[in-house]
């Protein structure tokens, strides 16, 4: 599904995953070394930038409940310091040169950027390389981002949407990590040791587990040789990624609410979908644009513009790994929630009864294709669209992916919808106002 940003918490991924199609007319060239990692180049020379984007098999996906936001952790702590580099001096490298470096944490996935001018490709590409190989984890400086961390923990406690989404995961998965906030939960990262996060990053930071996405003003064969000179000797056993726990199909009705200092209420309801391996999650990708993404989807037109039930709506669905939700989100007066949830419900029925039409069907088609090929007008945009395809599925995702879309029928999404949006088997979490 289209993106507009990645960011660090998952709720957020999940709304806006990286695009997973480019135009094909630039060349991608990928290429497995001999140690198992993964290396990608995609030449662009509209401008002198080059972005290094290093993807990592794990996510809070791989955690246990006594380790949750082990990952995330992990992720503000591997610029901080290496054998060769002390504690800053990779944020005063990058800066020196003008560029920018940050990083995200999703229930599937660690990644980290660097963008420059691409004269400066070999000092950012030493620099990820020492991150991702020699990081060493500062005692103090572990505590100094469990600071920031819970600061993070503290900001999706207070928002309405952020805290509702992680009831809504933790209702919705009994069994499934998905289950667990990205982030973590506070008395988890609390207690959390150095000796921990540095053993997290030990067992699942190596080759075998990373993409290594190379996007912009570079030539293929050139770089390719400086990776192979820089990580070819990289050479560390990790734990690969493993299946999770089956999640039991949803077989009721799970309610949950939340009551937080706010006006009003924000409602959100999800549905179990299919992971990136089927098929249908083309097709739902379509009906998440038919019924909530845009000021002429069907929900926005229903209950916002004609019925004057909701302050917003929308609707996502994140592709990932292993199935994930589909939710509609709205924000209401307290006083509407259930008049919002029954016509949530209705228009949902006349969308499994009857179906699209074409112009709605047309209408998302020509939005994700102009979102997708926005969003990789950039450099980072199109390292973001590959090394997220190449992490959760293949480069040949990526490399399909609007196609797949242009081939979604009218019949694809009224079946989609009548399989995974069932009107008896959801989750909702309400976060309301708390009672006076």
């Amino acid at each position: 599904m289209p993106a507009r940003v990645l960011v660090v918490f998952f709720l957020l991924a999940l709304l806006a995953h990286p695009a997973p199609a480019a135009p094909k007319a630039r060349p991608v060239t990928q290429e497995v070394l001999d140690n198992g990692l993964t290396v990608v180049v995609a030449e662009n020379h509209a401008t002198d930038v080059v972005t290094l984007n290093a993807w990592v098999k794990v996510g809070s996906r791989e955690e246990t409940d006594e380790i949750n936001g082990a990952a995330h952790f992990v992720e503000h702590l591997l610029f901080k310091g290496t054998r060769r580099r002390k504690v800053g001096a990779i944020s005063l490298e990058v800066e020196s040169i003008g560029g920018q470096l940050n990083a995200s944490t999703s229930f599937d996935f660690t990644q980290y950027y660097i963008i420059a001018a691409s004269r400066f490709f070999d000092l950012i590409l030493d620099i990820q390389a020492d991150a991702l190989m020699n990081s060493t984890f500062d005692p103090v400086e572990v505590d100094r981002e469990r600071t920031v961390v819970l600061q993070e923990v503290a900001l999706n406690d207070d928002s309405a949407v952020r805290s509702g989404f992680i009831q809504l995961y933790s209702t919705a998965y009994r069994a499934h990590p998905y289950r667990r906030p990205v982030v973590g939960r506070r008395e988890i990262i609390q207690r959390l040791t150095r000796d921990q996060l540095f053993e997290f990053y030990r067992t699942y930071y190596g080759p075998a587990n990373v993409t290594l996405v190379i996007a912009g003003d570079v030539a293929t064969a050139e770089v390719m040789v400086k990776v192979r000179r820089v990580l070819g000797a990289w050479r560390h056993a990790v734990q690969r990624r493993a299946a999770a726990p089956a999640e039991p199909p949803l077989s009721e009705v799970r309610r949950a609410v939340v009551a937080r200092d706010v006006r009003v209420a924000t409602i959100l309801l999800g549905w179990m979908g299919p992971d990136v391996r089927n098929p249908d999650h083309y097709a739902l990708d379509v009906l998440t644009f038919v019924l909530g993404q845009g000021r002429g989807a069907r929900l926005t037109r229903s209950l916002r513009d004609r019925q004057q039930l909701v302050q917003s709506i929308g609707a996502a669905f994140g592709t990932s790994v292993d199935p994930g939700l589909f939710v509609i989100q709205a924000v209401a007066d307290p006083q509407q929630q259930d008049r919002v949830e029954l016509a949530i419900h209705t228009e949902l029925t006349a969308l499994r009864d009857q179906g699209v039409t074409d112009e709605e069907l047309d209408r998302a088609k020509t939005l994700i294709e102009m979102d997708t090929l926005v969003d990789q007008h950039t450099s980072r945009g199109w390292a973001s669209a590959i090394g997220y395809s190449a992490t959760i599925a293949t480069l040949d995702y990526h490399d399909t992916y609007l196609d797949r879309i242009r081939a979604v029928t009218r019949e694809d999404v009224q079946r989609v919808a009548a399989r995974y949006l069932d009107p008896q088997r959801y989750a909702i979490v309400v976060v309301q106002p708390r009672s006076r």
